[in-house]
């Protein structure tokens, strides 16, 4: 690492340019490349027409979410302090039909201020590196604190009861009793015995004290996002973490309250969240959970001769958005393609997966082209209760059958709020977006002004 102003030298590459052996390690490497042109008609004519479903939801609530981690600067610019906007946007179909006037072609601007109004903004604040919140014992404590403390505030509680809250979500994802191996604090596990779990929550006892090290343990331990804090080290993937979870438990915790007070408006909405139905690190294992609970609500709608919600995971990016951009130009208008194993091993992906996302999705991939320039990646949730990582559901889960009309809804979805002010877009998203976003000119400045102003009075 150079010193502060120290400038590197200008011929410090050609060492590494002379080298055989980097040139060695260069020709060892495989990595996808741009398919021909005979290569991506190929690739197109395996595409299918995209039907139309039964009907548009009466309601589309989009979710997104944002990180900001930055050093705060002055003398101890290793001090971190991690910020999370997430948000969630309400649009009623009928309402952005209407934005156009009766005898005019542009958009009323009064009604598109009224969509704004239909956005809810939840804000995050956690302890990086080198902060102790709350006087506790170590970076990594304070942040299991934060944590715990964020999550079970009001601003996630979505009714006037305490059940439909994020931490109501934790347990129910987990049918009451969420569990815990060993202390988070001291790593004392349970003693051999018929439990293996050393922590049991249950409502009314998320909080627990350590029979060890006397320290308390939290519902919210159970995400195992404190394992990836360093007291010493940058802290921002930690705060990445946090952001992939609360989003995905924000929009569980509505479709919950909906599910068991209102079932026939939830029948009749369409959730767009920002990114693949996918949770990764140590929050991986709610994706276990999260499809079986959306299950047994699609059931429970079906049974009351309902439609299920209409989920959709939309990614903006990533290797699945790249691959679809390079053959885009061939692919016929109103066309999709699951993204199944074989096609992702073959086409997008460099390393061969037996079974894609077995730790991390609980949803399906689909490559969509709506029209011109218009590709989108959508997830659509597996419709099984639980996955595995066997041959047999690598084969299931790309069965198109098996998502039934809640693929083409989801098509129509797409078709109705794409939009061209971005590329790939559509209009729920761009909203949530808005709302979560956190510019580094001038919030990512505001902030950092914020951050050192407040760590200066503690």
């Amino acid at each position: 690492m150079p010193y502060s102003r120290e400038k590197a030298s200008k011929g410090g590459h050609s060492d590494l340019v002379k080298n055989p052996y980097v040139a060695e390690f260069l020709s060892s490497c495989q990595y996808m490349t741009q398919p021909s042109e005979d290569e991506a008609k190929k690739i197109a004519s395996s595409y299918l027409p995209a039907l139309q479903g039964p009907g548009l939801p009466d309601m589309a609530v989009a979710s997104d979410a944002s990180p900001y981690c930055d050093p705060v600067n002055g003398f101890f610019p290793s001090t971190q302090v991690g910020y999370v906007k997430a948000s969630m946007v309400l649009v009623a179909i009928k309402d952005y039909d209407g934005l156009y006037g009766p005898s005019s072609r542009f958009v009323d601007p009064y009604k598109v201020a009224a969509l704004h109004r239909n956005a809810d903004a939840f804000s995050f604040v956690l302890p990086g590196s080198n902060i102790r919140y709350k006087d506790e014992a170590s970076v990594k404590e304070g942040f299991r604190r934060a944590v715990w403390d964020q999550l079970s505030d009001d601003k996630t509680r979505f009714s006037q009861n305490n059940e439909f809250t994020v931490r109501g979500t934790l347990l129910a994802l987990e049918n009451g009793e969420a569990t815990l191996k060993k202390c988070p604090s001291c790593g004392e596990g349970h003693p051999d015995g018929p439990r293996v779990d050393k922590f049991i929550f249950c409502k009314g006892s998320e909080v627990q004290t350590c029979p060890d090290c006397q320290c308390s343990v939290y519902l919210t331990d159970t995400l195992r996002i404190h394992e990836q804090v360093s007291d010493f080290g940058d802290c921002t993937s930690a705060i990445t973490r946090f952001m992939n979870a609360v989003e995905h438990l924000l929009v569980a915790t509505f479709i919950r309250m909906l599910a068991q007070e209102q079932p026939k408006t939830l029948s009749n909405m369409g959730f767009i969240l920002d990114g693949p139905l996918a949770l990764f690190g140590q929050p991986a294992s709610l994706s276990f959970s999260l499809l079986k609970m959306y299950h047994e609500i699609n059931r429970m709608l079906l049974d009351r001769q309902l439609l299920p919600p209409v989920i959709i995971g939309l990614q903006k990016d990533g290797q699945v958005m790249e691959h679809a951009r390079a053959i885009e130009p061939h692919l016929p208008e109103n066309s999709y393609r699951v993204v199944d194993d074989n096609y992702r091993n073959t086409h997008i992906s460099s390393v061969n997966n037996e079974n894609f996302g077995t730790e991390t999705y609980f949803g399906q991939d689909f490559i969509f082209k709506s029209g011109p320039g218009r590709v989108f990646c959508i997830g659509i949730p597996y419709p099984f209760p639980k996955k595995s990582g066997t041959k047999e559901f690598s084969l299931k889960k790309a069965e198109v059958d098996n998502y039934g009309v809640q693929l083409s809804r989801a098509f129509d979805l797409i078709r109705h709020f794409e939009f061209d002010l971005y590329q790939n877009a559509v209009v729920p998203v761009a909203l949530a977006h808005r709302h979560a976003s956190i510019s580094l000119v001038p919030g990512g400045k505001v902030l950092d002004l914020v951050t050192r102003h407040g760590l200066s009075k503690s």
